[in-house]
């Protein structure tokens, strides 16, 4: 397959986007009481990891059909 390494690229986007953007939350869901935390911005986080998964997920079912 002559995608597969922009395939690849787009995996490990998607795999760092949902590390990261989880390591975020889990900080911020930490220091909640502490810190004055926008609950959009805590919603729009979770959207992009919930996106980012989503592709992973679309993708692996693409690569096995």
């Amino acid at each position: 397959m002559r995608y597969k390494p922009m395939v690849n690229k787009i995996k490990a986007y998607l795999e760092e986007e949902v590390r990261i953007t989880n390591k975020w939350l889990d900080h911020i869901m930490s220091v909640k009481g502490i810190v004055d935390v926008d609950d959009s911005d805590v919603d729009l986080c979770r959207g992009r990891a919930e996106c980012a998964e989503g592709l992973l997920n679309e993708i692996k079912k693409w690569e096995n059909e």
